[in-house]
């Protein structure tokens, strides 16, 4: 009897991070990996908040509000009401599994207010500037963002059987559906990835299935990629922006081109709806600033509302 009593109470006395854990644990063996990655990022930043790691038996409600308030004042209320969401589920675990005898923190604690969000666009001449300033394998990765509206992580996992240079096409592999199993997608490449490609098959380690590898034939890592775009935009004298940008700016390219319809655009950026495509469209500011052009030649009666955007330099590069 004893010895379950005190059993029981050093439960009770789990301090935060070891009940995560605990928690985390038991999402990576129920749950996609990214939700367990995410999960992971807002609990550390939660102990980064308070500055300390507390017991269980001590969190308030007023310890998550001020963590919350702090995140919608950073980053605004979608990630907010993210952070209130899976906290609310966390704590909902910990009283489930006997973590913790008190009442869940996160109860009665309202949503915060959606932030408007809005993509960066960098503008093409930007494009152009990094591209301009980089070396061959950044310049063959950039090209590949650009030309197939690819995801970082989806370049960083092609390989060479994922190409097929007789058809002219080839396959992205993305996580980015429910339940977080890889699917792949067939694209059709153009012209500039072809001879990219071909470049790069021809000078490839024949030691390696990656298309993009370190020198030892290894996958590139999360590492590199992650330093390249912050070094040559830098070295560019321009604004910083990531891969992800450049699919934006892609994005708002065939959108301002009024050659494509919604499905068509779909398939390029892979969304699963066309609705997430509707959304994902609107969200850029591209639409904003051409509003503000065609308004601006109406009035001086100069119908053009044709975006030009600078084509791609090419570097005389040698094989």
């Amino acid at each position: 009897m004893n010895f379950l009593r005190w059993g029981l109470l050093s439960v009770y006395s789990s301090i935060f991070s070891e009940a995560s854990n605990d928690y985390l644990v038991w999402c990576e063996k129920h749950r996609k990996l990214n939700t367990y990655r995410q999960k992971s990022f807002i609990f550390r930043s939660l102990i980064a908040s308070w500055g300390y790691d507390p017991s269980l038996d001590i969190i308030n409600k007023k310890m998550i509000e001020d963590y919350l308030d702090s995140r919608f004042e950073k980053s605004g209320g979608a990630s907010a009401n993210r952070d209130l969401r899976e906290l609310t589920t966390l704590f909902r675990w910990f009283y489930n599994n006997k973590y913790c005898g008190n009442d869940n923190p996160c109860l009665g604690i309202e949503r915060y207010k959606p932030t408007p969000y809005v993509r960066y666009v960098p503008p093409p001449e930007d494009i152009n500037a990094v591209m301009l300033v980089a070396d061959q394998f950044e310049y063959d990765f950039i090209q590949c963002v650009y030309h197939t509206a690819a995801r970082r992580k989806e370049l960083q996992r092609m390989k060479w059987d994922d190409v097929n240079f007789q058809t002219g096409s080839l396959i992205l592999w993305t996580r980015k559906r429910k339940g977080g199993g890889l699917e792949k997608d067939e694209l059709k490449i153009n012209s500039v990835i072809f001879d990219v490609l071909e470049r790069r098959y021809r000078n490839r380690n024949r030691q390696s299935p990656w298309i993009f590898c370190n020198e030892q034939g290894e996958q590139i890592s999360k590492n590199t990629l992650d330093n390249i775009m912050p070094r040559i935009c830098k070295k560019a004298k321009i604004k910083h922006f990531g891969f992800t940008a450049i699919r934006h700016h892609v994005a708002a390219v065939l959108a301002d081109s009024k050659k494509l319809s919604l499905i068509e655009i779909q398939k390029q950026l892979r969304h699963k709806r066309a609705t997430t495509t509707d959304i994902y469209l609107k969200s850029l500011i591209v639409g904003e600033n051409r509003a503000a052009d065609v308004l601006e030649n109406a009035q001086k009666k100069v119908f053009n509302t044709k975006i030009n955007t600078i084509p791609l330099k090419k570097r005389s590069r040698s094989d």
